[in-house]
């Protein structure tokens, strides 16, 4: 990952693929590397909203990812008609954190996220009260053990809204979902890695994705 990061900042990556912050505020801004497709997360100067960039150029899904894709597959922590196409890594530095959001619809549910180098919490609610620039109240409070996965579906991914308050020490979370057919980049091609997983020992049918889950990988 921090390849990645150097890799990022040389402008060896893709266009869109690589961002930096502007710490400007406390708590605010962290790097994130995209590959599969750009969310852009604010009005562009031009004009174009929030969502995936139809036309922004990033990297493939690399090979270690796909991995971790296969296995979220085979595993039955994500179902087969959900498998990802994109993914996006957020790299926290301490007092990083997220602010509370609803994931864009421009991804279908349900989508995962892994929790690497430390441990924080999530916190979950319908309405959660910020209390300072990286402080969050809200109903629910789920730790994210390193190597955890989270599953988000139902309510816990379209009714309450999500969040994690400044982490004590750096983290990386990245997060796996499948773009919806509609909204996915103009020049997108599905990795043929990825067209024929298969899930093991049970078919999806007798799976649960209603609710939010998570297991350790």
């Amino acid at each position: 990952m921090e390849q990645k990061e150097i890799v990022g900042r040389n402008n060896q990556l893709g266009e869109h693929t690589y961002s930096e912050p502007k710490k400007w505020m406390r708590g605010k801004g962290r790097v994130t590397i995209q590959f599969g497709c750009c969310f852009n997360y604010a009005v562009e100067k031009n004009g174009i909203p929030p969502g995936i960039l139809r036309n922004g150029i990033v990297d493939p899904i690399p090979n270690l990812f796909k991995i971790m894709i296969k296995r979220l597959i085979t595993l039955h922590v994500l179902p087969i008609s959900c498998v990802p196409d994109s993914c996006i890594i957020n790299i926290y530095e301490p007092g990083d954190c997220i602010p509370p959001h609803i994931d864009s619809h421009d991804f279908v549910r349900p989508f995962s996220t892994v929790s690497f180098l430390s441990k924080c919490n999530i916190i979950f609610g319908h309405k959660i009260k910020i209390v300072g620039p990286d402080e969050f109240i809200g109903s629910a409070s789920i730790p994210l053990p390193v190597g955890s996965v989270l599953v988000f579906n139902g309510n816990g991914a379209d009714l309450a809204k999500h969040c994690i308050p400044a982490v004590s020490y750096k983290r990386i979370y990245v997060t796996f979902r499948k773009m919806d057919k509609a909204k996915r980049p103009i020049n997108f091609k599905l990795d043929s890695d990825f067209q024929n997983i298969k899930s093991s020992g049970f078919s999806d049918a007798s799976e649960s994705y209603h609710t939010n889950k998570m297991m350790t990988l």
